[in-house]
């Protein structure tokens, strides 16, 4: 009898062991995946900065030609109406 329960000991601290290893493989796997997603975030955030750098660069591209634009329409009209007046 005692020897059957220093069997059933050994076994079941053998599945323990195995289980707590078990264990340590998840956990690093888990850890290796939340590595994984930190560096795809890093990669988003980078290239979200860089889009918005983008953008700011287009919109103060659109405002000058705008401005352009509208003083060359001013430019037309002065000498449109300078025309017409000889």
């Amino acid at each position: 009898m005692k020897r059957l329960f220093v069997v059933a000991m050994v076994v079941l601290l053998a599945g323990c062991g195995e289980g707590e290893s078990q264990a340590a493989k998840d956990l690093e796997k888990v850890k290796q995946e939340n590595k994984s997603l930190e560096n795809k975030i890093q990669n988003v955030k980078s290239e979200n900065s860089q889009l918005e750098e983008n953008i700011e660069t287009k919109e103060e591209e659109l405002e000058e030609l705008q401005q352009k634009e509208s003083s060359d329409a001013e430019s037309d009209e002065e000498t449109g109406e300078g025309s017409s007046e000889e």
